[in-house]
């Protein structure tokens, strides 16, 4: 598994934070205050990271990574506190680790929140998630992309990507139309943003999952659930449509819903405020005598 990471190995406040598009340079100033050691990964199949053993399921694979990954960078895991996140299909292995059974990721014990960005509800749980979808995106990710056999949507779609990323001109193109050309909403939310953090122009530093691999969310217990906020962010204007954010709100226990203006990427404008956010969260969480 390829990851990059902050300098600040020696913390003891851990953040995992899964599909990045902002880079490290940028982090949240709630992060720099707590001092936290930022780790951005590449999951399993993506980019420089080797694929997942055919012998092993997603979740298995996913579980024994981050182990892997933050023990090699923290050999003394008792002492951490770790906050997962995810944005867009991150949001699908930001939930997994969350519920993930602790006999298969002890490390979940240490996790203290989590925050998703424009998420993905299980598919497995979550029987009408396509209900708000546009057309687009139920035959990208809804019931078509699994109906074709031998995954023939997903490779067409990675196949037509990546002839506008084979270069480092053609994917920082690709990147500036998919996150500065949206909506006049969407755009100031973004200028606003790069005001505040001082930042001159718009330059910012093989899908392997199973949506439906959530399938410990029925099960989640008082272990996994108390002292462990979650904090969804979703975007008024997403193409995903609204119900997966209202679902996940419904059915994670300590979660709050937080919309912002703009589409499917408007969330990653408000990243600042929602790591302040979840952090308030958790810090009131370990203190409420349910916690004690």
């Amino acid at each position: 598994m390829l990851a990059i990471h902050s300098a600040l190995s020696s913390s003891s406040s851990y953040t995992v934070f899964l599909e990045p598009v902002l880079p490290l340079s940028l982090l949240p100033p709630a992060l720099v205050e707590k001092n936290a050691h930022h780790i951005v990964p590449t999951l399993a199949g993506w980019g420089y990271s080797s694929p997942r053993p055919s012998s092993q399921n997603y979740a298995d694979t996913l579980t024994s990574d981050m182990t892997e990954l933050i023990t090699h960078l923290h050999p003394n895991t008792a002492d951490l506190d770790i906050y997962v996140s995810g944005g867009s299909y991150g949001t699908v292995p930001a939930q997994m680790l969350y519920g993930a059974p602790f006999d298969k990721f002890p490390l979940g014990r240490n996790i203290r929140g989590c925050l998703i960005l424009a998420p993905f509800s299980p598919f497995k749980w979550h029987k009408e998630y396509t209900k708000s979808m546009t057309w687009s995106n139920y035959i990208s990710v809804g019931p078509p992309a699994r109906v074709f056999p031998f995954q023939l949507l997903q490779r067409t779609i990675i196949f037509a990507l990546s002839t506008k990323m084979n270069t480092v001109e053609k994917a920082e193109e690709m990147l500036r139309k998919l996150l500065f050309a949206g909506p006049p909403e969407e755009r100031a939310a973004f200028a606003r943003w790069r005001e505040e953090r001082g930042i001159e122009g718009g330059g910012v530093g093989a899908p392997d999952g199973d949506r439906h691999g959530q399938e410990h969310l029925e099960n989640l217990d008082k272990d996994h659930t108390s002292g462990r906020p979650i904090l969804i962010a979703a975007s008024i204007n997403d193409e995903l449509g609204p119900d997966m954010a209202n679902w996940l709100e419904e059915n994670y226990t300590n979660s709050r819903l937080k919309w912002v203006p703009g589409k499917h990427l408007s969330t990653l404008y408000e990243v600042d405020n929602l790591w302040a956010e979840l952090l308030a969260m958790a810090n009131e969480s370990a203190s409420s005598p349910a916690a004690l």
